[in-house]
Parts: C-alpha cells; sequence; structure tokens
C-alpha cells in the first residue's frame, strides 16, 4: 500500500476506477465467509481467530486468509459491477480492486477475475477502511482523482475524497448520506428488500412438511376436542418456526455447495440479498419464537422435543447428510420424528404401525430426493454431488431400494388394516383398502416422473404443487372419512 506520486488528471475517461470487494463487487463479506468455513471445516481453529479478533481485526482476516481461504469460485458476484468494471476496461481506464479484506484475499480474488490491473487490501497491521482508505486513494490520485465503487456507511469518507458516490446496495440512511455530503450521487444496484428476502430464507412453503404434526391427533379420534386442536396446531406453528431456523443454518454452512446448484444458488444468503450476520440473528430469532410458542402454548414437555430436532438436523447438516445411505435414513427419521413430536403435543400415545409407515414412506422420498439430483449430473459418471457421497453410478441401487422402500410402506398400512385394534375406530375398515391402491399409485408415479426429470428435488414440496397428488391426497381423505363415518 505504498503512495504513488498524485495523478493531477481529473476526467471521468481517466480517471481510476476503484472498486471495493465486500458488499460491493460480492454481494456477501469475505471475513463472514472465512469464519463460517472455519467453523465448519477446522472447529478447533475457532479460538485462535477469537484470539486474532481480539487483537484486532486486520489481525483476525488474516488468520482467516491463511487458515479458511475463500474460494474465489463460488462467491456471489454482482453482475452489474462486473458490467461496469468492463466498461471501464473498455474505456482505457485502469480499474483497482481497494478492499479492508486481506491482501491474499483480494489477490486470489484479482487473479481469478482477471480484471483489475492492482489489488490493494489490508496488511494484518492496518483496516484499509473508511477515512484510511479515503486518505490513501487521495494521496495517491489526488482530490477527485478518482472514481470509487461503495456501499456501505464506511464508504461515506472515501466517496468525499472522490466529490463523487457511485453506490451499491446502499441501505436508505447510507444513501442519504451520500447525497448530502457530494453532489453526485449515483445508485448503481439498489437494496432489495431485506423483508423480501428474510421471509423467503425462512422458506415457509416448506412448512407444508409439519402438518405431520397433526397425524397423532387424528389417529387418536380426539380431534373434536378444541383445546387439543389448539395444542396440536401452537406445536404447528412452533416446530415450522424452529424448522426454519435450522434451514437457515443449513444455508449458512452449505454456501459454496448452494451457489453451484441450479436452484439453490438463489436462496437469499446464497445469493448474497441477505448476509451472514443477518442469517445468524434470522435463525436465532426463529428459535426463540419456537421456543416461547411452545412453552407458552403448547406443553413444556415439546420445548425438549424442539431441541432434539435442533440436535437431530444439526448432526445431519455437519455430518450425516455426507454420509451415503446414512443421510436417506435420517431425512426418513426427520420426518417420523415430527409424527412422534404431534404425538408429544397432544400427550398421546403412537402405534408401532404408524411408525412403521412413516420409516419406509419417508425412506422412499428421501431415495427419491438424492436420485432427481443425480439425474442432473448422469452425463458424468465420475461426478458426485456437491456435499453428497454419491455418483450416477448408484442410480441402479437407488432405482431398486427407493420403490421397494415406498410398497414396504403400502404392505404395512395393508397390515395394519386387518389389526384388530381397526374394528375399535372405523366403521367400515374395507373403506382403507382404496388408500392402499391410491399410495401404490402416486409411489410408483413418483418415480417415473423422477426418471424423466420432470418433478422437483424435493418430492414432498412437488406433492404439496401437483394437480394430481393434490388429489390423490383428497381421496385419502374421503376413504378415512368413509370408513369412519361410512
Amino acid at each position: 500500500m505504498s503512495d504513488a506520486a498524485t495523478d493531477s488528471t481529473h476526467t471521468d475517461s481517466e480517471r481510476p476506477l476503484c472498486v471495493d470487494l465486500d458488499g460491493t463487487l460480492l454481494a456477501t463479506d469475505t471475513m463472514a465467509e472465512g469464519f463460517i468455513g472455519l467453523l465448519k471445516n477446522t472447529p478447533w481453529k475457532v479460538p485462535a481467530a477469537l484470539a486474532a479478533l481480539g487483537s484486532s481485526r486486520p489481525k483476525l482476516k488474516r488468520y482467516l486468509a491463511e487458515n479458511a481461504p475463500v474460494d474465489p469460485t463460488t462467491l456471489p458476484y454482482r453482475p452489474e459491477v462486473l458490467d461496469a468494471i468492463s466498461e471501464a476496461r473498455a474505456a482505457g481506464r485502469r480499474v483497482l480492486l481497494v478492499t479492508a479484506s486481506d491482501q491474499g484475499t483480494a489477490d486470489r480474488i484479482a487473479e481469478h477475475l482477471g480484471l483489475f490491473d492492482e489489488a490493494i487490501g489490508s496488511d494484518g497491521q492496518n483496516n484499509l477502511k473508511a477515512q484510511r482508505k479515503a486518505d490513501y486513494l487521495s494521496g495517491r490520485f489526488g482530490a477527485a482523482g478518482f472514481q470509487y465503487l461503495g456501499d456501505s456507511s464506511a464508504d461515506l469518507p472515501v466517496w468525499k475524497a472522490a466529490e463523487e458516490a457511485s453506490m451499491v446496495c446502499p441501505s436508505p440512511s447510507t444513501q442519504r448520506a451520500a447525497e448530502q455530503l457530494v453532489s453526485r450521487a449515483t445508485v448503481l444496484v439498489p437494496r432489495p428488500s431485506k423483508l423480501e428476502a428474510a421471509l423467503k430464507e425462512l422458506r415457509p412453503h416448506q412448512w407444508a412438511k409439519n402438518i405431520l404434526l397433526l397425524v397423532p391427533l387424528y389417529f387418536s379420534h380426539q380431534y373434536t376436542d378444541p383445546s387439543l386442536v389448539f395444542k396440536a396446531l401452537m406445536a404447528f406453528l412452533s416446530f415450522s418456526f424452529c424448522a426454519s431456523s435450522i434451514y437457515v443454518l443449513n444455508d449458512l454452512v452449505d454456501l459454496p455447495a448452494d451457489r453451484q446448484h441450479r436452484s439453490k444458488r438463489n436462496r437469499p444468503l446464497a445469493a448474497g440479498t441477505l448476509s451472514i450476520p443477518e442469517g445468524v440473528v434470522l435463525s436465532v430469532g426463529a428459535l426463540a419464537l419456537a421456543v416461547a410458542l411452545a412453552a407458552w402454548f403448547v406443553r413444556p414437555e415439546f420445548v425438549l422435543v424442539l431441541f432434539g430436532y435442533v440436535a437431530l438436523t444439526t448432526a445431519y447438516s455437519f455430518v450425516l447428510k455426507q454420509r451415503m445411505i446414512v443421510d436417506v435414513l435420517a431425512l426418513a427419521s426427520l420426518f417420523t420424528y415430527r409424527v412422534v413430536a404431534g404425538g408429544v403435543a397432544v400427550d398421546v400415545k403412537l402405534s408401532p404401525w404408524l411408525l412403521a409407515f412413516s420409516i419406509f414412506f419417508f425412506t422412499s422420498l428421501a431415495f427419491v430426493k438424492r436420485y432427481s439430483e443425480l439425474i442432473q449430473v448422469k452425463g458424468d459418471g465420475g461426478q458426485s454431488l456437491k456435499g453428497r457421497n454419491y455418483v450416477p453410478a448408484d442410480i441402479p441401487i437407488i432405482t431398486s431400494a427407493g420403490p421397494a422402500a415406498g410398497l414396504l410402506a403400502v404392505l404395512v398400512f395393508a397390515l395394519y388394516i386387518n389389526s384388530p385394534a381397526m374394528m375399535r375406530y372405523y366403521s367400515v375398515p374395507e373403506a382403507l383398502w382404496g388408500i392402499c391402491l391410491i399410495l401404490v399409485y402416486w409411489i410408483i408415479r413418483i418415480w417415473f416422473l423422477a426418471a424423466r426429470n420432470e418433478m422437483h428435488d424435493d418430492p414432498v414440496l412437488f406433492a404439496v404443487k401437483d394437480k394430481i397428488s393434490l388429489f390423490a391426497g383428497a381421496l385419502v381423505i374421503a376413504c378415512l372419512l368413509a370408513a369412519r363415518y361410512g
């Protein structure tokens, strides 16, 4: 970061374009990315990172750059900023990457993009940010001798020195402050709605899975009790917010892999419309709301159920999802856990028939999920799923085990129909045989659609949106009502 002679030419066509990194060129923060990577891959190094932070932020950045370097190929670059850089280069202007991130991080990203004449970052001692960055650029290019692309209030001194503010996704307060500070202020990229991004990240459409919590209340035949119905609904909301908290945590853990996925790359955390710190706050807030609902409106025991779900899903996110077959059984267990949670909420003892059916049925759906993902990489026999231990050569085994598990679930249900307990609850149990036929049809159809690559990689969400699946569900309900009241 040595100073050079001041550039006396201040025309727009010749002024160098200086581009910030975090939040500007990237829709993320490299220090936060590095810390997440450190926590996931080498958690035993976290105390050393915290010790470096206690010394200074530049030392933490240097520690993360050396021990948890970000992969430039997986970062979310803003296309509008890349276009502005290309236009500046086409006009013959010099383009510099000037960032408070560590010099090593700046060098890696600049080398990957090949668009910068120079990359300048923090040196492990001095944080190249705010007034320090403004002084550096003014000393090198002179007052108003450069154009600067930035995003945050920390860039206000730099814009003042440039006598022009070129902003990327500024907050309303930052934009107002910049417009009051300089006469020329433009917004290259508008700020996305944080509320919309937060709602999308919570994924309320996934809450359809938690309807399973209502199953024990139905099969206990106590659904005419208003107090139990209220508890079941509150349990549904509580569990849904808890699940959303885990969804956010999973996205934080899976950022690099999600950014290379055809659909997951559009999730707010992966796309950068929601920052990593905002994601952490959202996850903690959703979990706190879930616990409050459970404690106030359900049962104290249900709070323990929530923490058990957090423990299981955390184990899945960090360890189990990378283990072949174990990941599928873990997914099936998490769905079955919802049924167990519903039983705890209304204090109902679960039937072993119901638990056995749930395990086999959701094992089949978990295999469908992996199968549909493998279809996307089938052209390369040696390519594996990102973050998963499967390759296209596994497809024949999956297409054998998956449908078999689904049909075993139907067999369990058929045996349940013939059990003595049925006579106590259903006046026409023969009507339940229709459910067996519907299940066989639906399971086989799901696998046919997966083979044709016509299904979303999450079969549960697919079923919620698929008209034929919804019709099949309505027929199942009709069979249950006919068996009970026919």
